[in-house]
């Protein structure tokens, strides 16, 4: 039942994230520059949160965001933005070449963070 719980609460909190129209300070990227500035931002964010959590907190912790954050940059992009056509990363043309790049760096966080912590399973 958790398992369903949480299969549901996926999807239902992607769907609403996604219809949500929202500017953040009123601040809209309009050329490509500003838009590749923006997801690099919200990149500088995550690598900020993932060596927090890597200092902070435990390894499985750390594997599991790791995962966890491979698992959406993977599985949002493919099904969302490319099966569902639901929207892009980006409203240019540079969602093109970022969207593969964001789809195989998602399947490299989820094998390291699958095999980071089925090695510290073994050792343990």
């Amino acid at each position: 039942m958790k398992f369903i719980g949480a299969v549901v609460a996926f999807f239902v909190t992607d769907f609403f994230f996604h219809v949500i129209e929202a500017f953040a300070a009123g601040l809209k990227a309009d050329t490509p520059l500003e838009r590749i500035g923006a997801v690099f931002c919200g990149i500088i964010v995550l690598l900020i949160l993932m060596a927090v959590f890597h200092k902070f907190f435990s390894k499985s912790f750390f594997n599991g965001f790791t995962v966890a954050t491979g698992l959406f940059l993977s599985f949002d992009i493919v099904v969302f933005h490319w099966i569902f056509q639901i929207h892009r990363i980006t409203n240019g043309p540079e969602a093109n070449w970022l969207e593969p790049v964001f789809v195989v760096t998602g399947i490299i966080f989820v094998t390291y963070g699958i095999k980071k912590e089925g090695s510290s399973k073994i050792t343990s």
